[in-house]
């Protein structure tokens, strides 16, 4: 496998293996910076032979090795791939498109057909006239292995499982209508076409809906009609009950046994407070406890007990009855677990994508293009260079600086505090790499940008496959690699808070 380089005089030093040969060379650098022709270092070329191994072995969408694992969460680490990742949660709708970003599961293109397709989504996503409204879409996924492993879902976690589907019904339809409501609609497709192979599942949604109580997380009278019998004859139990204890209680008062009356519940069975001293008043009552003092009892009086036992005979039949509609809706989610899955997946796919066109629009990112080694050079003059690149700028630190812009804008008109200096924008870099030149040496003095030059090409690479957009002019132009190596010896971190 052919493989760019990029190699610093002293510690940094990167390796970009790519499917195309990458031939001479032309990089616009801070004043003082050399580029010079050296070979790379014996790590990384051992790196980029485990990884051209890799994929002479495997299919380019083939499970990673161990080694090739280790590579690139290395190299993630050593260009601050995270620090990229951190930025678009910040964009995500969804608690699972965050914790995806957060955790640096942002899905990278593993070929470059894949990597087309997420640019197309984010292109699309940049064209929608509002962000798309996820309101609903919880992360469900524990809930979904929890019915899939036989355990039984509580009411709030099934209710939680048909909002997420419902909202992305929600979702869908916000996209359709825009498609179809849009001169132009057909700008959308890329985000449809992630939608298109959902299956909805209207029926155990309606199911849900039907049993279940979203706003209360109840089981509602009509789930059966078993339930719904075991609840009225519970609820007129429970007036004749009621009714009893409050005659019951009255007289109390007005024996003096009690200075108000008194209606509650102890041990599970409904009773009324009677002074100790006069609980001759409730003859043939049952003291079910006391107060701490001792001075008051809770007698359950002996026309209640047949009541008394009636509730607790019903409550626990709607209880089961109850468990058994919960059981019937676990059931029928596990038997939909893939078909969920799939849904949601869909779904957080849907929500990077608009992450992705949201960041585009905030850092005044630009869409790139891969370079093909059978291009035309008549057709584009360009295309001698597999890397041409102009006046990108490190995306970390251009997001920094358009932060502490916006914050500064607060302190006053026209007027900034020493607290709130704005921070300059990032060097602008021009980077063109002939299709001949297989390794670049970058020297210069210290601070001079040699780090940030390397980290900033290893982001663009990293981000064009990943479907993002980054700050450059025109349409910068770079190959689709196979593998991105970084190798940063001193541990640089170019972005600081």
């Amino acid at each position: 496998m052919a493989a760019a380089a990029a190699a610093a005089a002293a510690k940094p030093n990167l390796l970009l293996p790519v499917s195309v040969a990458i031939p001479s060379s032309r990089v616009s650098l801070p004043t003082g910076l050399v580029c010079s022709a050296r070979s790379p270092p014996p790590r990384l070329r051992a790196a980029a032979a485990a990884a051209a191994a890799s994929q002479a072995l495997t299919s380019p969408v083939a499970a990673e090795t161990p080694e090739a694992k280790q590579m690139r969460v290395e190299t993630e680490a050593a260009l601050e791939w995270g620090g990229v990742c951190a930025r678009l949660a910040g964009f995500a709708s969804t608690a699972a498109g965050r914790a995806a970003c957060g955790e640096g599961r942002v899905p990278v293109g593993r070929s470059r057909e894949e990597s087309e397709r997420l640019l197309e989504q984010t292109a699309a996503a940049a064209l929608l006239p509002a962000p798309l409204d996820f309101g609903g879409v919880e992360d469900v996924s524990a809930a979904i292995a929890a019915a899939a492993g036989a355990r039984l879902l509580a009411v709030r976690e099934i209710c939680g499982v048909g909002r997420s589907i419902r909202a992305a019904r929600r979702v869908f339809d916000q996209l359709k209508t825009l498609s179809e409501e849009t001169p132009d609609g057909r700008s959308y497709t890329p985000l449809l076409d992630i939608m298109q192979d959902c299956d909805f599942l209207t029926e155990l949604v309606q199911r849900i809906e039907f049993c279940l109580d979203y706003t209360l997380s109840v089981v509602l009278d009509r789930a059966s009609d078993k339930l719904a019998t075991i609840r009225k004859e519970r609820r007129k139990n429970i007036d004749m009950l009621e009714s009893l204890l409050r005659d019951t209680s009255t007289k109390i008062f007005q024996g003096g046994g009690i200075d108000s009356p008194v209606v509650t519940k102890r041990r599970s069975r409904m009773c009324v407070g009677v002074k100790a001293s006069h609980k001759h008043l409730v003859p043939g009552g049952i003291v079910l406890s006391s107060s701490g003092s001792g001075a008051t009892y809770f007698m359950e009086p002996r026309d209640a007990i047949r009541l008394n036992n009636m509730e607790v005979k019903l409550s626990g039949d709607e209880r089961a009855e109850e468990l058994a509609i919960l059981g019937l809706l676990t059931s029928s989610i596990a038997d939909s677990e893939m078909k969920i899955r799939h849904l949601m997946g869909k779904i957080l796919e849907l929500d990077l994508a608009c992450a992705r066109g949201s960041y585009a629009l905030w850092i005044n990112a630009v869409r790139p293009a891969f370079t093909d080694r059978d291009s035309d050079t008549q057709l584009n003059p360009n295309s001698e260079c597999s890397v041409f690149i102009e006046g990108i700028q490190h995306p970390l630190l251009l997001e920094q600086s358009l932060s502490m812009v916006k914050e500064s804008t607060r302190v006053g008109k026209g007027q900034l505090s020493d607290e709130h200096l704005v921070s300059p924008m990032p060097i602008p870099l021009d980077m063109q790499v002939r299709n001949d030149t297989r390794i670049i040496v970058i020297s210069g003095p210290n601070t001079g940008g040699k780090t940030a030059t390397m980290k900033t090409l290893g982001l663009a690479s990293l981000m064009s496959k990943a479907g993002m957009f980054f700050p450059a002019k025109g349409t910068p132009r770079l190959p689709w690699f196979d593998q991105v190596l970084a190798d940063i010896g001193d541990h640089q971190v170019v972005s600081v808070f």
